[in-house]
């Protein structure tokens, strides 16, 4: 699909394509501005343009705006009202009165809000709004989940949380699309990933088959005769390939003892294969 925001505009989605399976998790990769949060806008229908191109939804019997939840960045919260409140008034839109209830009780208790269900929003963190803001895009249950930038303004724990979450999701058969600023929160709630550069997606495939194409990094760190800090960063693949780059140690020889053509030695870091390296080389290109 295309997609640009007036007639005759600059297209902000060019050849733009994205298959979700039920059971998987894409994760969107691309840089500031690339246009992910307008690719989700455009499979939800929220934003206003001009679309070109075809969007399929098979989620059964049940209608659009059941079928789909979509959380976006922008957290969308009433502040004078509670967290109960909140997740409730979304609950009666997308699901009627007589199962609105036991929807928020299954939202609260999912999203550990417990402790908090009768709070204001306003006196919330910003963690906190985000995880109502999740429990209240979600509260309805739909198949389809896309998540904008989830881990915004959390702190390890609730971070845990959503990735848990997004994780037994998955088992239960939801298909999920996210995006997510940093890569390592990708690499924990994606299973397969897809990327967007100049308004084009790319698909990479599985999470496991792009990092294991990928060698693990040996780092030497040390300073120079002058004081200057210096790196090396090589590819390498086995520990074998480590000992055959340094060269044979003795054991008795303390790393900071060392030294490559005059240089001390400080460390060395055997990295293995991971999102982040891949996605700053792929924005490096």
């Amino acid at each position: 699909m295309s997609f640009s925001y007036a007639a005759g505009g600059a297209p902000v989605l060019r050849e733009a394509s994205i298959r979700l399976r039920a059971g998987a998790s894409v994760g969107l990769l691309g840089a500031n501005g690339a246009g992910k949060t307008t690719l989700l806008g455009v499979l939800t229908r929220t934003v206003r343009g001009i679309t070109r191109g075809s969007l399929l939804l098979d989620a059964g019997v049940l209608p659009e705006r059941r079928a789909i939840g979509y959380a976006t960045q922008a957290i969308g919260l009433y502040p004078m009202l509670t967290v109960e409140e909140n997740v409730g008034h979304l609950a009666r839109l997308l699901l009627g009165r007589s199962q609105a209830r036991a929807a928020v009780a299954r939202a609260i208790e999912e999203f550990s809000l417990g402790s908090i269900a009768r709070t204001r929003v306003h006196h919330l963190s910003g963690g906190q709004r985000r995880l109502v803001h999740l429990a209240a895009s979600f509260v309805h249950g739909p198949p389809i989940r896309l998540l904008d930038e989830p881990t915004v303004a959390l702190d390890f724990e609730a971070r845990q949380l959503v990735v848990k979450l997004v994780r037994g999701w998955r088992a239960e058969g939801v298909a999920v699309l996210v995006t997510a600023h940093y890569p390592e929160d990708i690499e924990e709630l994606s299973t397969e990933l897809v990327l967007l550069r100049d308004g084009t997606t790319r698909d990479l495939g599985e999470l496991g088959s792009v990092l294991s194409n990928r060698a693990r990094t040996l780092s030497l760190r040390g300073d120079s005769p002058t004081s200057a800090s210096w790196e090396l960063t090589l590819a390498t693949g086995t520990l074998d390939e480590v000992r055959a780059k340094l060269g044979e140690i003795p054991p008795d020889v303390r790393l900071s003892e060392l030294r490559l053509s005059g240089n001390r030695l400080r460390d060395i870091l055997l990295r293995d294969p991971s999102l982040s390296s891949f996605a700053e080389e792929t924005e490096a290109r």
